[in-house]
């Protein structure tokens, strides 16, 4: 039951929140153009879904793309009918679900012990880097950590709270569906994984009977299995590729594009959760010692959800950056509660251990900057653009806000002390797209290089890449690609008798026998022929 308190409090707060991630992910979404790699790559196939009416098999380059299913396409295909084949539209589906999970973030913490809590949870995820990238790009990760996100709150809620149990647990089922639907199996692995270990650790197994399996079976299908069965009967490889090979292959095979060793998550989490990701130990530590006796399960459910990601993906021989993104919301949470005692108690004790937290980040964060300074990353503008003056004054910022969010905590303002630190991220952020983001969009993506190359080559002509394809050329030009693998298989193609064009970057060029005719280039992509 929310008191008059909670509601005061949920006015003021949550309209903060909600300009927090306004900010965050929508402000300039539509700006940037597409970059190449996994936006290019999802970008085109939610385009080519819409351009061919084939909602049911995602294509890219005029092949079936079985590497991940269908909801987030579907889900961008709907923007761009909204919209048009646009760039806001592109990205509107994960700003939109990075904003929702953010708020059912802030339901789940305020579950758990009141709207002070459900306030910097929400801010903590909205703030944490990872989360900002992705809740911004044009991927599928936001997607599944979304859906996960909102079952597990679903379940919670469902089994605090008897009198709305029954419809918050089809609910449940409706958004593990969804899930699946996101990402595959597991979307259902996880969540029942979290679920099962809370009841046995709860001793309240009995609870199952009371989880409405029947109906919910029934809507979990309803939901989930419809397009896995009509794809599967209009392509009938797919089915073994997408369960055996993508995902019990990625889990178990030793074979696999993306190995990593069993600790590879522990630098990633700490990297893609800062600037909180300096707390998340104490804030684990404190929560293991049962330090937080009004939160009674509800810290307990959000352990094991954390606990069950990071192992389940750090078992797994495949291993991505954006894999751990459903554990982001539980991290979120853990830290809220640190800080949640911290502004609520400031006791000697969890003020050192603060200290000894945020004090690490301040100090590298000022031996960077002097690195920086002494020592100017000239290599990186040849690479990316960005020039040494442009990361000097990303750094300086950045430091300036560490720096003055430590000195809040010094004097004991300790809600200045996070204000501080997030309005350190939002201001990075800002200073990043305006400044920085310019300066790599020639090398990250290809909408100008793809333009000008759509206008020298005949109508229905495939756009020829050396090695491999700039995935937002096919975007921007409506054409399929060729690629060139080989050496060989350039200058067979160079030696055309018409004149023909071939996209290659400046480091495979250098590597070339023969120097072919540079007619553009930007960044680091040149566009060459065999004719001047």
């Amino acid at each position: 039951m929310i008191n008059n308190e909670s509601r005061k409090n949920e006015r003021l707060l949550l309209p903060v929140l909600i300009v927090l991630c306004l900010t965050l992910f929508f402000f300039q979404i539509g700006t940037r153009p597409i970059w190449d790699i996994d936006e290019g790559t999802h970008a085109t196939t939610s385009k080519d879904m819409v351009l061919s009416g084939d909602w049911i098999t995602p294509t890219f380059n005029g092949e079936p793309f079985y590497d991940k299913p269908i909801l987030y396409n579907w889900i961008a295909a709907l923007a761009f009918l909204a919209f048009g084949f646009t760039e806001f539209a592109a990205r509107l589906p994960s700003a939109v679900l990075g904003s929702g999970c953010v708020l059912v973030t802030y339901l789940l913490g305020r579950k758990i012990s009141g709207t002070i809590l459900g306030f910097l949870s929400g801010a903590i995820l909205a703030t944490s880097f990872e989360f900002i990238v992705l809740s911004r790009a044009v991927v599928h990760d936001i997607c599944l950590a979304f859906f996960i996100t909102l079952a597990l709150y679903l379940f919670y809620i469902g089994y605090q709270d008897e009198k709305h149990r029954r419809r918050n647990l089809l609910l449940f089922y409706a958004a593990l569906g969804f899930a699946v639907l996101a990402k595959g199996p597991v979307g259902l692995a996880i969540p029942a994984m979290t679920i099962g270990l809370f009841l046995l650790y709860e001793k309240k197994l009995s609870f199952i009977r009371e989880m409405q399996i029947g109906w919910g079976i029934l809507i979990f299908l309803g939901v989930a299995s419809p397009w896995y069965v009509l794809i599967s009967l209009k392509n009938p490889e797919y089915a073994a590729y997408f369960f055996i090979k993508q995902n019990l292959g990625s889990f178990l095979s030793s074979d696999t594009r993306h190995p990593g060793p069993f600790y590879y998550y522990i630098p990633v989490l700490f990297g893609g959760f800062f600037p909180w990701s300096c707390f998340l130990p104490l804030a684990i530590i404190y929560a293991f010692r049962r330090q937080f006796t009004t939160i009674h399960n509800g810290v307990l459910f959000i352990i094991i959800w954390f606990s069950i990601v990071f192992i389940f993906f750090s078992a797994a021989t495949s291993k991505l950056a954006t894999y751990i993104l459903p554990l982001f919301p539980a991290a979120s949470i853990l830290v809220a509660i640190l800080w949640h005692e911290l502004l609520k108690t400031a006791s000697g004790g969890i003020r050192k251990a603060f200290m000894l937290s945020f004090l690490p980040v301040v100090i590298l964060a000022l031996a960077a900057m002097i690195y920086l300074w002494f020592y100017p990353l000239a290599q990186i503008e040849y690479e990316s653009g960005i020039t040494p003056a442009q990361i000097n004054f990303l750094t300086i910022w950045v430091v300036v806000g560490i720096v003055s969010a430590f000195l809040f905590f010094v004097i004991k303002r300790d809600l200045l002390f996070f204000s501080a630190i997030i309005v350190t991220v939002v201001f990075t952020l800002i200073v990043f797209l305006l400044i920085i983001v310019p300066s790599v969009n020639p090398y990250r993506s290809s909408r100008e290089f793809a333009r000008l190359y759509d206008q020298l080559i005949p109508p229905g002509e495939k756009l020829a890449f050396y090695r491999r394809i700039k995935e937002s050329a096919l975007f921007y030009t409506n054409r399929k690609a060729i690629v060139l693998r080989t050496p060989n298989a350039l200058s067979e193609y160079l030696n055309s008798p018409q004149r023909v064009f071939c996209v290659i970057t400046k480091k495979r060029l250098e590597h070339l026998e023969s120097m072919p005719y540079v007619v553009e280039q930007q960044g680091d992509k040149l566009l060459i022929s065999n004719r001047k």
